[in-house]
């Protein structure tokens, strides 16, 4: 849609494009290009249709004003002497303007109707990320309670009572933990999709950041046997990014690297730099790979592979749809490459600022 200046009168508009179409008519009929001005009558048709208060009666006015005035500047213009076969001509050419005035004219009201529920469905997903904030705060208090009273339970009880006791504390214990890391999921979804998400860039040494989520992982991976090494020629890399977000992406790569990496294997980190303005983090590891049918939709929410996990570990296919979101603020990319059988490299990029 359209609105020429501030303008609201229809009659006005329609006014000015008669007096166009007029400067056409004159235009064609001292000229004599009969092609050439045809397609010029449909132009102020056409911007017509697009203004926000227009009518059919208005397209078919200026149509019928069009084929007339074509009409006359091609008899009296060029002196045709077959009358009839000039009106059956004005008659084509009305029909053509008026139908492409219609087409113009239609399409402007599917567009509205697409804004309108372009804007119905922007209130409905504010609502429903308000309510999913709401929900997932309200429960990550109690379930991290029902988490921290079972852990001191365990540590307190553990040489007091049976061991089939404290195994049930035990899964207790993971339960609610598991369930809190999907709140929070659920809470970091919420603000992305509202636009809550503010980055807090900040200049650090990205190898430095790297080696040590490396080492806080390598607990974890010691559980399987797994070896996490970091492998690059650079040693220092000054750039800015947000510590605590890009955390959960590296955190969230290396947790999925162990998942689906088999005992006594190797997770390889590469950080190399691409150009003046990039630097390249790659995790590798040794697994069963992902098939290339499902490799595009990992990183939309709620989605998994058909891999499993090598010990039975939980995946709520939300960490990588974050992921891509927080790398998207930091105006990365982040991609997959894998072959089944062989392995994934998951890497993400970041600019050098």
């Amino acid at each position: 849609m359209i609105t020429i200046g501030n303008i609201e009168n229809r009659f006005v508009i329609l006014l000015i494009t008669l007096v166009i179409i007029v400067a056409v008519a004159y235009l064609d009929y001292i000229t004599g290009s009969t092609l050439t001005f045809s397609f010029f009558y449909i132009i102020p048709i056409s911007f017509l249709a697009l203004y926000k208060r227009v009518t059919y009666l208005d397209i078919f006015v200026c149509a019928i004003a069009s084929s007339s005035l074509w009409f006359w500047a091609e008899y009296a213009g060029r002196h045709s002497t077959n009358i009839s076969i000039t009106l059956f001509s004005a008659f084509i050419r009305f029909l053509i303007f008026n139908i492409i005035g219609l087409l113009v004219f239609y399409l402007k009201q599917k567009q509205k109707q697409v804004d309108i529920l372009n804007a119905r469905l922007k209130f409905i997903n504010q609502e429903k990320n308000k309510f999913l904030g709401i929900v997932a705060h309200d429960l990550r208090n109690p379930l991290g309670n029902i988490y921290a009273f079972s852990d001191y339970l365990i540590n307190e009880n553990k040489e007091k009572v049976n061991t089939e006791l404290i195994d049930i504390l035990n899964l207790i214990k993971d339960l609610s933990s598991n369930t809190v890391a999907v709140l929070d999921n659920l809470l970091d979804i919420s603000k992305i999709e509202s636009g809550k998400i503010e980055l807090s860039l900040q200049s650090e040494d990205l190898i430095d950041f790297i080696n040590k989520h490396i080492h806080l992982n390598q607990r974890l991976a010691k559980q399987k046997q797994i070896a996490i090494n970091y492998r690059s020629n650079l040693k220092k890399l000054i750039t800015k990014f947000d510590k605590k977000h890009l955390s959960e992406v590296i955190d969230n790569l290396l947790s999925n690297a162990i998942k689906y990496s088999k005992p006594n294997s190797e997770i390889v980190v590469k950080v190399s730099q691409m150009g003046k303005n990039k630097v390249l983090t790659e995790i590798i590891d040794s697994g069963e790979g992902i098939p290339v049918a499902e490799q595009k939709k990992l990183f939309h929410y709620f989605q998994t592979a058909s891999t499993r996990p090598t010990a039975g570990e939980k995946s709520t296919g939300l960490g990588l749809a974050i992921a891509k979101q927080l790398i998207n603020l930091h105006k990365g990319e982040i991609g997959l490459k894998s072959s089944e059988k062989k392995g994934s490299n998951f890497y993400f990029t970041l600019p050098i600022i």
